[in-house]
């Protein structure tokens, strides 16, 4: 038995570009973000999914929906939102100590602390409750994908698919920080009886500069399709 996991993060927001913590807010694709997910979609055109799941945040949401093109269902999944940042939702990255300054936490923020405890910003969620989400969620996937050989497309956000992957590979929650995905950067896990392997990693298939070959067509990929 194995199970194929492919993983995406969203396509570009407003916020993405300005460098804003997101969270929860429940922000919509840019126009370079649908460009980036349609680009994902004509990449993995030729692969057979046999349930797509996404976060119910519209980013990702819609995200999974330029890439399946109506092809199947996508299941939201509140376990695949964003960690919840609280008080840091809607702030400037380069403003997170001064906003923090007020409840104490600046020092821990400057010294790295806040992300070394697993802090929660007030208001937000802790590292302990990200993790506990993505247990459930590889949970419900082994349950639901337990039988024979299955393929599964997974959409979420990049802090959240990156506990995701530490949990799908049985590393610690602080190895998250070894995972970064750009914006519909692709990711895929596969899991068997006894061992995970991490196939490749935050593979981009949109970069302007290189046309991609597709798994599902025989000739280039231009990621803007035009």
């Amino acid at each position: 038995m194995s199970l194929t996991i492919w993983m995406v993060r969203h396509g570009e927001t407003a916020s993405n570009a300005d460098g804003m913590f997101q969270g929860h807010i429940d922000t919509p694709l840019n126009a370079r973000g649908e460009a980036q997910a349609r680009a994902v979609g004509e990449f993995l055109r030729g692969v057979v999914f046999d349930a797509v799941y996404a976060s119910d945040l519209q980013r990702a949401a819609r995200t999974a929906e330029l890439i399946v093109h109506g092809r199947q269902p996508v299941i939201l999944d509140p376990d695949l939102r964003e960690m919840h940042y609280g008080v840091l939702q809607g702030v400037h990255y380069r403003d997170a100590e001064l906003t923090l300054r007020s409840h104490g936490m600046a020092d821990d923020w400057a010294s790295g602390a806040f992300h070394r405890r697993g802090l929660a910003p007030p208001g937000g969620e802790s590292i302990r409750t990200l993790r506990s989400r993505s247990r459930r969620f590889q949970s419900m996937l082994g349950h639901a994908h337990g039988e024979g050989d299955q393929s599964v497309l997974v959409v979420a956000h990049g802090g959240k698919l990156a506990m995701l992957l530490t949990v799908l590979l049985g590393l610690p929650g602080q190895a998250r920080h070894l995972f970064r995905l750009a914006n519909c950067g692709l990711t895929r896990v596969s899991r068997f009886d006894d061992r995970a392997t991490l196939d490749f990693h935050n593979l981009v298939v949109w970069d302007e500069r290189w046309p991609i070959m597709s798994p599902g067509t025989r000739g280039p990929l231009h990621p803007r399709g035009e």
